[in-house]
């Protein structure tokens, strides 16, 4: 037997190219009629990720910041909201800590939220106390057919009602007075129009305080055993503010004397601020004291 011919080695390698085309042909055509498919499987990761990162970052300029500026509640001028409490004394936002009057404010505004989530997505948000699930507050209408739903929780403080001076835990002691300087807070003339301010003393250990002289200002307001732990309105003319430019930040002075019968014991103090109109009995250490809670945000694409 010879060798095969050059037409014959030719007519070989032709075959082998064409049975190594015939897998590939098929895995072409398979891929071509399912590139619709693989298309839209992409577009949605894509996409599912882009409303991931939306939902993300709202939360978190939420929670994580007091927004720009971070007084914008006070002033009414908001570039970009968030709802952290401002700590002025340090200079920065207290994160996963709620302010009540900012809350307020974004409640009723939902363009605030808006804003941050773009208008490609809708929203909806609640904060629910974790011992009892009650709610602080929501807003937007949940869509709960909508195709493609991203959710996103974090653990948050939040009270009812905005403490804006504050001792807690302090030591009294028996049969002395002793004076307690507490931080400043901020009045204007368009929140005194606006706000009332309330004194609360809440025991938290040992005997009860016989009475109290807080001042503010230096204006004395004098509280007897009987009405120590009931809230007491502090009259508005004790604020600080200025008429010509009702929308100046004044700062006030906090003095409280209190006596106790019993060594040892403790109590909280707080000056709160609230709606005008909110009823003295509101005021509370139930509503004062921020309450571990859940918040939730839902997005969804329009």
């Amino acid at each position: 037997m010879g060798f095969l011919d050059d037409d014959s080695k030719g007519f070989l390698i032709s075959m082998d190219l064409l049975v190594a085309l015939i897998p590939l042909t098929i895995i072409l055509g398979m891929v071509t009629a399912d590139m619709g498919n693989i298309m839209y499987e992409l577009e949605d990761t894509v996409f599912r990720g882009s409303m991931d990162r939306v939902a993300a970052d709202t939360m978190n300029t939420l929670l994580e910041t007091s927004g720009t500026p971070p007084n914008w509640e006070q002033t009414g001028n908001v570039s970009v909201v968030g709802l952290a409490k401002y700590d002025t004394s340090k200079g920065k936002p207290i994160e996963g800590t709620i302010s009540p009057t900012k809350l307020s404010f974004v409640l009723n505004n939902s363009n605030l939220v808006q804003n941050l989530t773009g208008d490609n997505y809708s929203y909806y948000f609640t904060i629910n106390t974790m011992d009892t699930n009650t709610s602080m507050g929501s807003q937007g209408t949940l869509n709960s057919s909508a195709p493609d739903i991203v959710r996103v929780d974090k653990l948050v403080l939040c009270s009812r009602l905005e403490s804006v001076s504050s001792l807690v835990g302090e030591i009294r002691y028996t049969g002395q007075t002793r004076d307690y300087i507490a931080p400043s807070f901020q009045t204007s003339k368009r929140y005194t129009d606006s706000y009332d301010y309330y004194i609360l003393f809440v025991n938290t250990g040992g005997a009860s305080s016989n009475s109290a002289t807080v001042k503010i200002n230096t204006n004395s307001i004098n509280i007897n055993s009987s009405s120590i732990y009931s809230a007491q309105l502090i009259n508005s003319s004790y604020l600080i503010t200025n008429t010509s430019n009702p929308t100046q930040f004044l700062n006030n002075s906090v003095e409280a004397n209190v006596t106790s019968s019993a060594f040892g014991s403790s109590m909280d103090f707080y000056i709160v601020q609230v709606p005008k109109g909110t009823s003295a009995s509101y005021v509370n250490y139930n509503n004062v004291v921020p309450k571990n809670c859940t918040f939730i945000l839902y997005v969804w694409p329009k």
